[in-house]
């Protein structure tokens, strides 16, 4: 997967056929660590087949940071994991009056791309500045080496110092910072000043300098050459700093922003200007960026797979690498890879990648985007029109019960219009929310303002969202227009939606305007707290909470998504299901009282997923012996065989184990109580075996079953003449399988009976 960073010169690839500059590329595969994308060096476009491994959010002791120095009340120096933004470095060293004594101006870039790039920025003379006596940071092991010093406050001078900061420009006016007795000692009076609201502050002028269509540089040159810088008409300075190498020599960085269209002036600028250079670091440039310089082109290139997208790509080509959107991504919370999120997505569209997953369509990213790109379509209309991708979503056939009370809506209401209820998903992911909705509709429906109507058909079909959500937006289409044919053959009025994802795409794709479901029971519902979630808020609803639950994924890319529960009531039936609560329409099914109990009962949802995950796998380590001494059943009815004899081995140990651990935890009483509730009601029932058989097969047990391979080759039930079997893929394959074989929901239902009735 190739990606763009912040530079000028991945801005300048989007007017570049790519095959103009694979010459120049580097072939061969190379590991590469990648922070958050923001880097503005230019180093990341120059690989062809890069392995991307994401730069690490924690140490290996699960600690972020970790003090391994200290000089008195000067400086310490601190173990600090790679992945971090000098954002939540600076925030964590808060807790410790420290700050890192050199750190750039923009705060959302990583530390350790920040150390690999040989970064400037606001520092300290006193320490050094990059080169200096004193190693102020390096990267070793996968571990950030930070400097820190005790600066929590500090005097601003207009008076240069040895032991200042580096200067900071602002409206062409240098000024300097120390603390308060390096300025007595230097005989410099000035004001006070926070440290921590400077710095915050410095980052504040930075993101607000980004604007649509326009490009972010820096340019970093001498001391000597500063009266050049007049020659940039169309470079709009934002804020600079004034570095020393510990020689002579100072050098200016200067953050400025230009127009999109600005870019072939600033190119021939610094093509005759040797000493300006667009990196506020020490690079220097390398055939690939003089070949940009020289290939740049005048307009827009647009793929030609992209055809069908060019408005959407043209969105992306705004995109400046700033990094905010990972903030909020709810792919990069659940990989901690940049690629799966927004500007990792733009940045591989532009590098005309023709390979996309499925996006959530979250709506954070696209609010938090400086420069305003509708991100949240650009990932789901956009790149996945490119490699359709298909979500498999679940309608199940709905209970008798439910049938006769649209029945007896029908026949209670018949002087009302007609309105078609469209179920979907409901029918699995909140069958109680069903329920509770026709409930309030037979309840109230003589109160109902004139806009909507307690009579009823239901319509249990698929919406388009799984095509839609793919890709696939012409199959899409079909279903919605099947929905739409339904209504007109019914000669209905309207149409309720208990689903947010559906009437989403139905208003999108139908020319007609469905009504939510919410809609009609929200006054009712009081001061209760709603989660509203990313499709919802794109109908412009707006709740409590707004997490985005990952559509009804219990993995990402071979990541596990948290399933955590909250106390809030829930619109979309997949966040009803992720967070095992209730929703805004089953509170007037199983009555308010009950519904306080189930918010109350989320800590023992997330407590039983988490026992349920120690549980497989510590019965697949368990399991090593048995498997090995099996392994030669192989060859004696094939693969198929074996996995037939041996998943009971897994599925017996994870059972024993569960039920022992849940028996044997300090709440089984309260587990064991609310585990009987559980099974004295089918549909709740159903609902959780799923949730957890689901998460459990989701998880990544890639590492683990590597594991397992190896202790079964040192097994001493295992024959010698097996070992080139068990050292195969195949067996790699095999035990993945038994494993999913070994996790249903018949077995959790299981475990759970066992566990009340034995």
């Amino acid at each position: 997967m190739r990606v763009t960073d912040a530079s000028i010169f991945s801005r300048a690839l989007t007017t570049i056929e790519i095959k103009e500059i694979e010459k120049l590329l580097i072939k061969e595969d190379k590991e590469v660590v990648i922070g958050r994308l923001t880097s503005m060096n230019g180093d990341i476009i120059k690989y062809s087949n890069p392995k991307i491994i994401p730069s690490p959010t924690k140490l290996p002791s699960g600690n972020i940071i970790e003090e391994i120095k200290s000089d008195s009340s000067i400086y310490s120096i601190y173990r600090v994991a790679p992945g971090l933004t000098f954002e939540e470095l600076i925030s964590e060293l808060k807790k410790y009056s420290k700050v890192p004594v050199l750190f750039p101006l923009y705060l959302q870039g990583s530390i350790g791309g920040f150390i690999a790039t040989n970064g400037s920025g606001f520092g300290s003379y006193k320490f050094g500045f990059v080169r200096g006596k004193k190693e102020v940071h390096s990267l070793k092991d996968n571990e950030a080496i930070v400097m820190t010093a005790n600066y929590t406050e500090v005097i601003e001078s207009d008076k240069e110092s040895k032991f200042a900061w580096s200067a900071i420009i602002l409206d062409d006016k240098e000024r300097f910072y120390l603390t308060s007795n390096y300025a007595k000692l230097e005989g410099i009076s000035g004001s006070s000043i926070d440290t921590y609201s400077l710095i915050n502050d410095i980052n504040k002028i930075v993101i607000q300098s980004f604007k649509r269509d326009y490009i972010p540089v820096m340019l970093r040159f001498p001391e000597s050459s500063y009266s050049k810088l007049a020659q940039l008409k169309f470079f709009e300075k934002i804020i600079g700093y004034k570095i020393n190498f510990n020689s002579p020599d100072k050098y200016y960085v200067f953050l400025g922003r230009i127009k999109f269209d600005d870019l072939n002036e600033l190119f021939s600028f610094l093509k005759k200007n040797k000493d300006f250079l667009p990196f506020p670091s020490l690079s220097e440039y390398d055939k690939l960026h003089l070949e940009i310089l020289n290939k740049l082109g005048k307009k827009t290139k647009l793929p030609k797979e992209y055809k069908s997208i060019v408005s959407i790509y043209n969105e992306a080509t705004k995109c400046i690498n700033c990094g905010l959107c990972l903030n909020v991504c709810k792919a990069y919370e659940v990989t901690h890879n940049p690629l799966y999120s927004p500007v990792g997505k733009i940045g591989r569209l532009i590098m005309e990648e023709k390979d996309f997953e499925t996006c959530f369509g979250c709506v954070k990213d696209e609010e938090v985007c400086p420069v305003n790109i509708p991100i949240s379509k650009l990932t789901t209309e956009g790149v996945n029109i490119i490699s359709p991708e298909k979500i498999k979503i679940e309608i199940q056939d709905l209970p008798s019960d439910i049938p006769n009370l649209a029945k007896k809506l029908q026949n209670t209401y018949r002087n009302r219009p007609l309105y078609l209820l469209f179920v979907g998903c409901a029918s699995k992911y909140d069958i109680n929310g069903v329920r509770g909705f026709l409930t309030y509709l037979l309840d109230k429906g003589n109160s109902l303002p004139q806009d909507f109507s307690p009579r009823v058909e239901l319509v249990n079909a698929c919406c388009g969202f799984d095509d839609f959500i793919g890709g696939n937006i012409q199959g899409a289409k079909d279903k919605v227009s099947k929905i739409l044919e339904l209504k007109k053959n019914k000669n209905a009025q309207g149409i309720y939606f208990l689903c947010p994802e559906a009437l989403y795409i139905y208003n999108l794709l139908s020319g007609d305007t469905g009504i939510l479901a919410y809609e009609v029971v929200k006054d009712a519902l009081k001061e209760r707290k709603i989660h509203a979630g990313c499709w919802a808020k794109k109908l412009g609803i707006k709740g409590n909470d707004d997490e985005c639950a990952g559509l009804n994924l219990t993995t990402y890319k071979g990541y596990p998504i948290p399933s955590k529960g909250k106390a809030v009531l829930t619109i979309c039936p997949f966040s009803t299901w992720k967070y095992g609560t209730s929703s805004v329409y089953s509170v007037f099914y199983v009555g308010s009282e009950n519904m306080e109990k189930l918010v109350g009962e989320k800590d023992l949802d997330n407590l039983l997923l988490d026992l349920s995950i120690d549980s497989i796998k510590e019965a697949l380590t368990d399991s090593v012996d048995e498997i090995a001494e099996k392994v030669s059943l192989w060859n004696l009815g094939g693969e198929g065989y074996f996995i037939l004899v041996t998943y009971p081995v897994i599925l017996n140990k994870f059972k024993n184990i569960l039920e022992q651990k849940i028996k044997e935890h300090e709440r089984k009483d309260e587990m064991i109580k609310y585990i009987s509730k559980i099974v004295n009601d089918t549909i709740i029932l159903d609902q959780k075996i799923t949730l957890i058989s689901d998460y459990l097969r989701g998880q990544n047990y890639s590492s683990l079953i590597m594991e397992m391979r190896e202790k079964i080759l040192t097994s001493s039930k295992l024959e010698y003449s097996a070992k080139d079997l068990v050292n195969s893929d195949q067996m790699i394959k095999a035990i993945d399988e038994m494993i999913k074989r070994a996790i249903t929901p018949k077995l959790i239902e299981r475990v759970f009976k066992e566990i009340i009735y034995s």
